[in-house]
């Protein structure tokens, strides 16, 4: 109905005149439920266009999925039986842009996009504790040691470690992943976090260890990033000054993994060495390639030290040559190395296959049922892995042997 000053007026104006003053006054009675400081005023009714409207944008906000997609509405319906359609505060609010726009979605006006919507539900919390500050005492905890493809992260970049509390009966086991993107053992020890992991770990605790994309392969020791390392296992360092004057003594990667070895033992805790994650690449026949990171350099510590070894490589590598190339290609939300959240329940699945094949037992104790409905893990043929070239030698001494990951374990 027009503005009563319209009417008021209307046999004194042109028709063109009372229409432009019905739509001043249309646009103050907006503007007053905008501003009143009351709450707002009931929603000025809209012709029936603009309902299919502010459905669509009613539906696009909806924060628990997408509505049903609304039907046109009859050509007979009036404007108040579509305005009662929607009667909560928040379709109140979508109304009023709705009915400024009236029909101007037809001159190529679009509503505002959605807000991101997840592609799983789990791509939202709980994740695995990122430190020791909810840690039962009186419990065994289990804590990962790792980089990006580890750590928490975000929906497109989803570390498998994030995921381990689906897994596991948390009454019966801590869970902690300090884990961080773009580290080394390197700037892993540089920057006080494997301190920080050694001061928190108690007897009978377990300390997986998984590095390997951003050590290099000693070929770039000073690179700006302050990743690389030392190649090879041996003794040999080299002093870098840094950017701030600090003088940093690089080692190898050996070095590097016998020191977090060993200062886990000397806590009384478990550690156990794990081959890195696996690239997105496959081979001309359509098997794929088990490329990863430092892998033979990773084995190798384990054997001389003689401690566990999770070969996530190639545990990984079996699931997704079973997979096949269109299943995987899509789980690494990079495409190249980092999996979405999808991809990291795959690889958060296959270190449980893995503890159950080292039988790891106070682990495999602690699993819930989803845990325990993963079968152990059985290797496939033997593939070669890694093309990072082992040292023929190695100064590696052994150390003492760690607390048997079996049942005799505490």
């Amino acid at each position: 109905m027009p503005h009563p000053t319209a009417q008021l007026h209307a046999k004194f104006i042109s028709p063109r005149c009372w229409l432009t003053i019905a739509a001043i006054g249309g646009f103050a009675v907006l503007v007053q439920a905008q501003d009143n400081p009351f709450g707002a005023a009931p929603p000025t009714p809209a012709p029936a266009p603009a309902t299919s409207t502010a459905t669509a944008n009613q539906a696009q906000n909806n924060p628990f999925g997408p509505a049903t997609p609304a039907a046109p509405p009859a050509p007979a319906t009036s404007p108040a039986t579509a305005t009662s359609a929607a009667p909560t505060a928040s379709d109140s609010t979508a109304a009023a842009p709705a009915a400024r726009r009236g029909a101007g979605s037809a001159r190529g006006n679009r509503p505002p996009p959605p807000p991101p919507v997840a592609k799983i539900p789990r791509d939202s919390e709980p994740f695995t504790s990122i430190d020791f500050s909810k840690v039962n005492p009186e419990l065994v905890t289990l804590v990962i040691a790792g980089d990006s493809t580890a750590q928490t992260g975000s929906n497109s970049q989803r570390g498998w470690a994030a995921l381990l509390v689906d897994y596991f009966d948390q009454s019966k086991i801590n869970l902690v992943n300090p884990s961080v993107g773009a580290r080394s053992f390197r700037n892993f020890t540089f920057e006080g976090r494997w301190d920080k992991i050694v001061a928190n770990l108690k007897k009978g605790d377990y300390v997986f260890i998984q590095f390997g994309h951003n050590d290099g392969t000693g070929n770039n020791p000073k690179d700006p990033l302050y990743r690389q390392e030392l190649g090879g296992l041996g003794e040999e360092t080299l002093d870098v000054t840094r950017t701030d004057g600090t003088v940093e003594t690089v080692h190898t990667f050996g070095w590097y993994a016998r020191k977090y070895i060993k200062e886990a033992q000397d806590k009384g805790a478990n550690p156990v060495m794990m081959t890195s994650t696996v690239y997105n690449r496959w081979n001309p026949d359509g098997s794929f390639a088990r490329a990863g990171s430092n892998v033979a350099l990773a084995r190798q510590v384990a054997e001389l030290q003689k401690v566990p070894l999770l070969d996530d490589t190639n545990i990984i590598s079996d699931k997704y040559d079973q997979l096949g190339r269109a299943v995987v290609e899509p789980l690494f939300g990079d495409r190249i190395l980092h999996t979405d959240t999808a991809g990291a329940i795959v690889n958060a699945e296959a270190f449980v296959a893995g503890i159950k094949y080292l039988n790891i037992k106070p682990l495999v104790d602690a699993l819930n049922d989803k845990g325990k409905a993963i079968p152990a893990y059985k290797p496939a043929e033997a593939k070669p892995a890694d093309a990072t070239p082992a040292p023929t030698t190695s100064s590696i001494p052994a150390a003492p042997t760690p607390a048997a990951a079996s049942s005799s374990a505490k």
